[in-house]
């Protein structure tokens, strides 16, 4: 006997509730035994099958069931069962956020050694911002703006090197900006926190090593004449600082930075109104003015007015003058707030060993 459809089951159990069929007459014992279950419960909906009959009818069911292997689909729609709870979206979550952390890292890292026009250097000026926004006091500060001022100076031998004077020029007014901060943040504190002595001698020893640094640039780059504008800014940095005695050793520091990027400055602004090929250089390590500065001050303040100019209308040079004279205001503003933020305080030694 054929295998019978659920349909067909359905009509033979309507032919015998009508009294089409007699029900001795389903030959099939199993069918037979269905139907009459299915009359029972239609005739007395209210009670259900004893437990025998519900054993009978569980095992019925069970041997009509064949197995099969899982496949791909059953194993995609587990996998998104899975996924689609809330535990695993809270570990989704945590994944998705250490991978953009390695990620921001990394990025981090490798845009330390970048300079200006490089494609990660964005990167590393918005890490340094984000490291001094989370620098809670005035030595955490000034740890941090030292940091950033070291960068500067190497981006600007490494700038210089390259024969990108433009850039080599602001960078090393910047770090006469960043260093002059350092300085100040530690003034506010050197009166009163005896402590701070010590960090104000290793920020002494670490300009040292800055002035050997630059003094080994210029060295290099006084052989090329198209570098010298390069040369001379680093010189300022390179040249024993200058600042009166009066003031107290971080408001020293503050000022001799402050001239350092003043004089990158002035390079800038000699050669943006110096005509094109003819760029007028100090090419002295002293702080002092030399004639030709004095006559290089009239070109300097031309070049400042152009700044005032839209920025549409300004050559390369004249842009770049304005950055550098803009972090040597920053500079000044910063040795300014170290003089104010500082008493006269002895001058700090090292300890012996």
């Amino acid at each position: 006997m054929g295998q019978r459809s659920a349909k067909d089951t359905a009509r033979l159990i309507e032919e015998v509730a009508r009294g089409d069929r007699l029900l001795e007459d389903i030959k099939d014992p199993q069918l037979r035994e269905t139907v009459r279950l299915a009359l029972h419960l239609h005739k007395d909906p209210f009670s259900g099958p004893d437990a025998r009959t519900r054993s009978r009818i569980r095992s019925r069911v069970f041997q009509t069931l064949r197995p099969r292997g899982v496949t791909l689909v059953d194993r995609i729609a587990v996998a998104f069962e899975v996924l689609g709870k809330p535990a695993p979206y809270a570990m989704r979550a945590l994944g998705v956020g250490l991978i953009v952390v390695a990620v921001g890292a990394s990025t981090a890292l490798v845009s330390a050694g970048t300079v200006a026009d490089d494609a990660l250097y964005p990167v590393k000026i918005t890490s340094e911002q984000v490291r001094l926004a989370l620098a809670t006091s005035p030595e955490d500060r000034a740890v941090v703006e030292l940091s950033i001022a070291e960068h500067r100076l190497a981006e600007a031998t490494a700038l210089a090197t390259l024969g990108d004077e433009d850039d080599a020029i602001v960078a090393t007014s910047e770090y006469g900006e960043h260093m002059a901060n350092a300085a100040a943040e530690l003034a506010v504190v050197e009166s009163l926190q005896p402590e701070t002595a010590m960090l104000i001698v290793q920020l002494q020893q670490r300009i040292g090593e800055h002035r050997a640094l630059a003094a080994a640039a210029v060295a290099r780059l006084s052989a090329d004449p198209t570098r010298s504008s390069a040369a001379a800014a680093l010189a300022a940095v390179a040249a024993p600082g200058s600042a009166s005695s009066d003031l107290s050793p971080a408001a020293a520091i503050a000022q001799d930075a402050a001239d350092a990027a003043d004089e990158a400055a002035a390079v800038a602004e000699r050669k943006a109104a110096a005509p094109t090929g003819k760029t007028q250089s100090s090419g002295s390590t002293d702080r002092s003015v030399s004639d030709d500065d004095s006559d290089a001050a009239p070109a300097a303040e031309s070049a400042r007015g152009a700044t005032a100019r839209p920025t549409e209308h300004l050559t390369k040079r004249e842009k770049v003058a304005g950055v550098a004279r803009k972090a040597a205001d920053e500079a000044k503003a910063a040795a300014k707030k170290a003089k104010q933020g500082s008493r006269r305080t002895p001058t700090p030694t090292p300890k012996d060993d």
